[in-house]
């Protein structure tokens, strides 16, 4: 149901005024390049996040093999249903000692890093959608503090969670240093990411100052609220139609949708792009100690 009345908003959208969105489909070809960049940019501070709290629950992991697993992962989010990432990414980490436990549980740490940074970095937008711009500007100000903040609220909600059984399993604390890190991580991984939006959205007429807003603390809280609509894969049509309305207020109906629908292909590319490269970078670690030992026991 969610899913079909977000496409029937993305379609209106698209079909109400095809003449503009032919025209503005040749406006975004230049801007693509550096959205992909920031989005790759993005992904990888996520990634690194990620590794975080999985680091101090198992065992160190290199930061290539890091993009990859967690690559992986953002590849099976296309799949209903969040174990899948965890499948994918288990046979990954096999051969590493980082257990399906392991997995889960640093699961468990991050999915509360990206929710929380990501409502402390999209609350200016709701703010200024609610309350205006004096609103949106204090709450921005303040963001930095929540921030400094979340940490140890993280921490004291992680033990009142473990405190249910079927909990206990699923969670494992992480140290102060380690969320202090990944939530930094995190929250500038939002605002990164959000820079290819907002270059979309310049490309078709926005204006460069008003787009920052809606482009960046609108797409922090656009993907953090489809991401909990697990029953759609990655929030597929609910993002879309939460971002064309964030960008109601920089640009008309059918250029918004349009840049929503663009901001799905360029994260999809980035993806697949950063998989492929933690994939090859990898493999080219893995093989540099056999290529040395090799040398060394060679006569010649």
């Amino acid at each position: 149901m969610v899913l079909t009345l977000s496409a029937a908003f993305l379609i209106r959208s698209f079909t109400t005024e095809d003449a503009h969105i032919t025209t503005a489909l040749t406006h975004l070809g230049p801007y693509l390049p550096p959205a992909l960049a920031a989005a790759l940019t993005g992904l990888w501070l996520t990634a690194l996040s990620w590794r975080e709290p999985l680091q101090s629950l198992s065992a160190p992991l290199p930061r290539p093999q890091a993009v990859r697993v967690f690559a992986a992962g953002q590849l099976g989010k296309y799949v209903p249903g969040v174990m899948w990432s965890i499948v994918l990414q288990s046979r990954l980490t096999a051969a590493s000692g980082i257990t399906v436990l392991h997995l889960t549980a640093a699961f468990g740490a991050y999915a509360a890093v990206s929710l929380s940074t990501g409502a402390v970095v999209g609350l200016p937008a709701l703010a200024d959608h609610a309350y205006g711009p004096t609103a949106a500007a204090l709450t921005a100000v303040l963001a930095p503090l929540a921030l400094c903040l979340l940490p140890p609220l993280l921490t004291v909600a992680v033990r009142l969670f473990r405190a249910v059984p079927a909990l206990a399993r699923r969670l494992a604390p992480v140290p102060g240093p380690v969320l202090r890190r990944a939530v930094w991580l995190c929250a500038l991984s939002w605002a990164v990411t959000g820079v290819h939006l907002w270059l979309l959205a310049v490309a078709l007429g926005a204006d460069p100052l008003a787009a920052v807003l809606p482009c960046v603390a609108g797409f922090a809280v656009a993907t953090s609220l489809a991401s909990v609509v697990v029953v759609v894969p990655d929030g597929l049509g609910v993002r879309e139609a939460l971002l064309a309305v964030s960008l109601a207020s920089v640009l008309p109906a059918p250029q918004a949708a349009l840049a929503a629908a663009g901001s799905r292909l360029v994260l999809a590319a980035a993806d697949v792009l950063a998989f492929g490269y933690g994939t090859l970078a990898a493999r080219r670690v893995s093989l540099t100690p056999v290529s040395l030992r090799e040398r060394k026991e060679s006569p010649c």
